[in-house]
């Protein structure tokens, strides 16, 4: 079992479904089996997380890990923290919003009980993040239908769901989707043509559901880019029902696939880009792999 000299663990008061404080007892009382002191940090509002990264590095203060109680939104937010303030720790995330699709990939347990439970045992790895813009990303970057159906579910719906997770859960109630034209270009090689939607993928997991595609490694320095065109909808709710990766080629002619270090996206009308779930960007947008650029605690069979 490992051992650090000061933590800190966040959480969001709003995160995920039910109760967060509920779920702080137990992974509180395993975290301290392995700091020897740990700090609590609650954030109430959005940024709040990001905003003390920048103080633990101006400040200087001695924390040697960070945890994290949340969903997607709150993960990319401390994930972004880190990345600006060049915060050189190891990072364990306990999984507490709706499907918690980056801890999917990461081979945790659903629970965050169940999860910090298996972070205790100190398997490190380094793991890729996207930088698209000015933003850090680590499971996906998305534009399209993706924002479209964001936007289309009413805040209730947000709000049983969560920010990010519901999206793909409800793709199949699309019938019909608004086509852009794009220009890709990856890794130098321009491409061009009509889509519904737009997802560039680090993770294993959208929404709850895994990608079927034995390549989608996240920490080999690749990221790969899925290009829905034509009937592409219909074909990607198939996909992911069929839960395995041998029959990717007879069900994805309609889902473009291409894997690079560097993308560049431009569309002929500016579009909203979703980065793990926030609305926040527009295109053009310019992507680059970071290889390995963080350290996360893992399941110990991930990758």
């Amino acid at each position: 079992m490992i051992s650090f000299n000061k933590g800190i663990l966040f959480y969001h008061d709003a995160a995920g479904q039910g109760d967060v404080h509920a779920e702080l007892g137990g992974v509180t009382a395993h975290l301290l089996k392995i700091c020897k002191e740990l700090v609590i940090y609650r954030s109430d509002a959005e940024g709040d997380i990001r905003k003390y990264c920048h103080t633990i590095k101006e400040e200087q203060k001695d924390y040697d890990v960070l945890f994290i109680l949340g969903g997607d939104g709150t993960v990319h937010e401390l994930v972004n923290g880190v990345l600006e303030a060049n915060l050189n720790l190891p990072i364990g995330i306990l999984p507490g919003g709706t499907f918690n699709d980056f801890t999917k990939t990461l081979n945790l347990p659903p629970t965050p009980v169940e999860a910090v439970q298996v972070l205790v045992e100190g398997h490190v790895r380094h793991i890729d993040v996207m930088k698209a813009n000015d933003r850090f990303v680590l499971n996906f970057i998305g534009m399209g239908l993706i924002v479209e159906n964001s936007e289309a579910v009413v805040d209730e719906h947000k709000s049983k769901f969560g920010k990010f997770s519901y999206l793909f859960s409800t793709l199949k109630t699309v019938t019909d989707p608004t086509f852009f034209d794009y220009e890709l270009t990856v890794d130098g090689e321009k491409s061009t043509g009509t889509a519904s939607m737009i997802v560039v993928a680090n993770g294993k997991f959208v929404g709850g559901n895994r990608i079927p595609l034995k390549e989608l490694i996240p920490d080999d320095g690749k990221m790969h880019a899925f290009i829905f065109k034509n009937g592409g909808i219909k074909i990607f709710t198939e996909m992911v029902k069929e839960k395995t990766t041998d029959n990717w080629n007879s069900i994805s002619k309609n889902v473009e696939h291409l894997e690079g270090t560097t993308m560049q996206i431009h569309t002929k009308r500016e579009m909203e880009v979703d980065v793990d779930g926030e609305i926040d960007l527009k295109t053009p947008v310019n992507i680059e792999i970071l290889n390995k650029r963080l350290r996360l605690f893992a399941g110990p069979d991930q990758l």
